[in-house]
């Protein structure tokens, strides 16, 4: 062999070595890439509860999530202001209940959404989940809808979104079944 074909010979080896190390390295490093943003993606933490979980369960239960601490201080000040009112000596027309509008909450997360309705003076009553490509815990309606009068004393029901698609809650009986 010549000088000349021994180098090309030499010279395509050496390059299929690099090419090779280099396509062990960038899938090394694209995987460990891969994983650490998978993990990132999952929903939860290792050491917090899952609220997806949490919400799936809780339908599956059928429970409904209690108040947190500060809704009820909220809609405890709220009831504290109008039994103060009502208390106030006035005429039989203003002792009926004042009837306020019910503002739209639909397409906001839970918390916000009880917050705008407290804000409004208005109790959330009955909380429902319903199945919904919508992202969970985002209210789908209200009862009565958005603009209703309601009597300051009167509640407005929640239909919140529980994440699963309806195509989703079909399959639901078929994998209970499975032993």
């Amino acid at each position: 062999m010549s000088a000349a074909k021994k180098r090309s010979t030499s010279t395509t080896r050496t390059w299929l070595i690099r090419g090779a190390i280099a396509a062990v390295a960038g899938l090394s490093i694209g995987g460990a890439g891969g994983v650490v943003t998978v993990r990132t993606l999952e929903p939860g933490r290792a050491n917090a509860v899952d609220s997806v979980q949490a919400v799936l369960d809780s339908v599956a239960r059928g429970a409904i999530p209690e108040p947190t601490d500060a809704e009820r201080e909220k809609a405890s000040k709220q009831q504290a202001e109008r039994d103060a009112q009502a208390s106030l000596p006035t005429d039989s027309a203003a002792k009926d209940d004042v009837l306020l509008p019910v503002p739209d909450v639909i397409g906001l997360e839970e918390g916000p959404a009880r917050d705008k309705l407290l804000q409004a003076g208005i109790l959330v009553g009955d909380v429902q989940f319903r199945a919904s490509s919508s992202p969970a815990g985002i209210v789908l309606a209200t009862t009565p809808p958005a603009g209703s009068l309601v009597a300051s004393s009167g509640t407005v029901a929640l239909v919140i979104s529980d994440g699963r698609s309806p195509a989703d809650t079909l399959l639901l009986p078929q994998l209970r079944l499975a032993p």
